[in-house]
């Protein structure tokens, strides 16, 4: 697991968000407003700010995975022999899940057209595909546990 590489690059995103928060201060302290140095060190600080933020839900994420018992990306619905109220059961769960992941898609797609944030429309264009995978993986879960 790569915890311990998120647990560090949080922390040193920590003291760099912190770092910069106090050299804009000294920045615009020393007279500097609103000069290209000052656009430059802020664009950089609201980065190192999102990263924090970004290492801080993927520790979280980290934590709550570990009560499952997987946890990398699925690519296959894998063969396993079900009785017939099992398949209804995974086909019923699908179904119901389906729709969310399809609104979710579009929540994401409008997201990353509106992000201004080169970060944030990044996350928000991943997002799209890992939920477009879901669906795959659902819509293949239905067909497969047809009656």
């Amino acid at each position: 697991m790569s915890e311990p590489l998120v647990k560090r690059a949080y922390e040193t995103e920590k003291k760099a968000a912190a770092s910069y928060t106090d050299g804009l201060g000294l920045i615009r302290g020393q007279g500097l407003r609103y000069t290209k140095v000052e656009e430059v060190v802020g664009r950089i600080a609201v980065d190192t700010i999102i990263h924090k933020h970004l290492m801080k839900a993927i520790l979280d994420a980290q934590k709550e995975l570990e009560k499952l018992a997987g946890e990398g990306p699925i690519s296959e619905v894998k063969d396993v022999e079900l009785a017939p109220e099992q398949r209804a059961l995974v086909k019923r769960f699908a179904e119901m899940h389906l729709d969310i992941e399809k609104d979710m898609i579009e929540t994401y797609q409008k997201m990353a057209e509106k992000m201004t944030h080169p970060l944030f429309k990044s996350l928000a264009e991943a997002l799209v595909e890992n939920e477009r995978e879901h669906h795959r993986i659902l819509a293949e879960l239905i067909i497969k546990y047809k009656e």
